[in-house]
């Protein structure tokens, strides 16, 4: 029964090789965005990366604020 299975499974370099096979036609079916909507979706993205760094730098002056004003009225 084992001799059966191993004789039916292929060798190493035979499934590397189909491997490669299924990777390049996997790769011809790869649809790769136009120039536009590269540089589109690369300004949609540092905007975001922008807007939430704002959002971050604003929040630490508010909660810095906020816990400096708490210790300053403990501390007197």
């Amino acid at each position: 029964m084992a001799e059966e299975t191993k004789a039916k499974k292929p060798g190493l370099f035979a499934r590397i090789g189909k491997w490669f096979r299924e990777l390049k036609s996997e790769c011809r079916k790869i649809v790769w965005p136009t120039r536009q909507q590269t540089v589109n979706n690369t300004l949609v993205v540092i905007a975001s990366v922008v807007v939430v760094g704002v959002f971050i730098w604003v929040l630490d002056i508010v909660f810095g604020f906020g816990i400096q004003s708490l210790l300053a009225h403990f501390a007197a």
